[in-house]
C-alpha cells in the first residue's frame, strides 16, 4: 500500500483537483493522508466531507505550523499505523496524471528501488487533460545523476515515491521556507541508485500565492544555509558533480535574491545592507570562479553583479552587431 501525504493550507480553490486526481488512480491499493494545516478558509470542512464519501481517505486537523511541520504531522502518522511500505507527497495546488502511482510502482515492482522518480510539468493551462502515456520505460540511475544530469531540478519533495526507510531521521525543518532544499538529497542519496522515468507525471502550479510571487522577506536567505549543508555533504562524501553542480546554483541564487529584493521596492531602503552584501559575495565568486562562471555562462549573475557594466556590455555588444551587419551589405 501506498500513502499519499497532503499538506493542506488555503487552497479551497485548488484541492478538489487534487484530490479528483488521487482518486482517479488506476493503481487503487493507497490511503491518502490530508493534514489541515488549520487552514482559515473552508478547507477543513472540505477534507472531512471528501473523507467521509471514500474511506481511503484519513484527515488529521492540526494548528498551523506551516509545510515542514503538515509533512511531518504526515510522516508521524505514516509511521504510527504502519499503512504500508511506500509514501509520496502531494502538494495541494499541484495534480497528478492518472497512472502516476502506477508508473512509479513499476520499479519497484520489478527491481525493488527505494526511491521512484517522475517528469513535471507546469500547464497552467493543460487543468485536467492529461498526456497520453505510450510508454513506461524506466532507467537505474545514481541520485547524483538525478541530481545533475537533467534540465529540471529533481530535488523537490514531491514528484517521487519512497521507501519508509529512506526517512528513517529525516523530517522536514520546521518555519524554514524552501524545506526541501534541506531534505531531499538526503534521503535520495541514502540509495545506490533510483528509477527514472521522464513521463511528466506531476503538473506543478504557479500558485499566485507562493513564495516566488510574494514580496521578498528576510527569511529566503536561508536558502544559502540550505545549500551550504548540500555542499558540504558533497564535499565530504566525493560527489564532485554534485558539488560543481550545487555550487552553480548556489552562485546563482545571490544572482536571485539581489533580484528579488530589487523587486520589493517598498522595503529597498530597508534592506539596501542585506544587498549590498549579497551582491559583493556574489561578485567575489565570480572573480574566484571566473574560468568557469563567464559572462556567457553566467549572464544573469553578472546582470545582478555588474547592473553599470552589464548595460554598457550589451550597448556594445548591440553596436557591435549593427557594424558588422552594415559592412556585410
Amino acid at each position: 500500500m501506498i500513502t499519499l501525504i497532503v499538506p493542506v493550507y488555503k487552497v479551497e480553490e485548488y484541492l478538489p483537483r487534487c484530490v479528483n486526481s488521487i482518486l482517479s488512480q488506476t493503481y487503487r491499493d493507497f490511503r491518502l493522508l490530508l493534514v489541515d494545516d488549520g487552514s482559515p478558509d473552508n478547507c477543513g470542512a472540505l477534507c472531512d466531507s471528501y473523507a467521509k464519501k471514500d474511506d481511503r481517505i484519513t484527515v488529521i486537523h492540526r494548528q498551523n505550523g506551516g509545510l515542514s511541520a503538515a509533512r511531518n504531522s504526515g510522516l508521524d502518522w505514516f509511521y504510527r499505523q504502519n499503512t504500508g511500505d511506500y509514501i509520496t507527497f502531494i502538494d495541494s495546488d499541484d495534480w497528478i496524471h492518472p497512472r502516476y502511482l502506477e508508473i512509479l510502482m513499476k520499479p519497484v515492482i520489478e527491481k525493488g528501488v527505494k526511491i521512484s522518480v517522475c517528469g513535471y510539468d507546469r500547464p497552467e493551462a493543460l487543468q485536467n487533460k492529461y498526456p497520453p502515456c505510450e510508454s513506461t520505460a524506466y532507467s537505474l540511475i545514481s541520485p547524483e545523476e538525478l541530481l545533475t544530469e537533467h534540465f529540471w531540478n529533481y530535488n523537490y519533495a514531491w514528484g517521487k515515491l519512497y521507501h519508509k526507510s529512506v526517512f528513517d531521521g529525516i523530517r522536514y525543518p520546521v518555519g524554514k521556507v524552501f524545506e526541501d532544499t534541506f531534505t531531499t538529497y538526503k534521503a535520495l542519496f541514502k540509495c545506490a541508485e533510483v528509477a527514472f522515468t521522464e513521463l511528466p507525471l506531476y503538473f506543478y502550479f504557479r500558485n499566485e500565492s507562493g513564495i516566488s510571487r510574494s514580496p521578498w522577506t528576510p527569511k529566503e536567505l536561508v536558502i544559502f544555509e540550505a545549500m551550504e549543508e548540500q555542499l558540504r555533504f558533497y564535499k565530504d562524501n566525493g560527489f564532485e558533480r554534485a558539488y560543481q553542480k550545487e555550487h552553480s546554483l548556489y552562485v546563482h541564487h545571490h544572482a536571485y535574491q539581489i533580484v528579488r529584493i530589487k523587486e520589493n521596492k517598498k522595503d529597498l531602503k530597508k534592506n539596501k545592507k542585506t544587498l549590498k552584501n549579497i551582491r559583493k559575495k556574489l561578485r567575489a565568486f565570480l572573480k574566484e570562479h571566473g574560468d568557469i562562471y563567464t559572462v556567457h555562462t553566467m549572464t544573469y549573475s553578472y546582470e545582478a553583479a555588474y547592473p553599470l557594466f552589464m548595460k554598457l556590455y550589451s550597448i556594445a555588444g548591440s553596436i557591435k552587431y549593427k557594424i558588422r551587419k552594415l559592412l556585410r551589405k
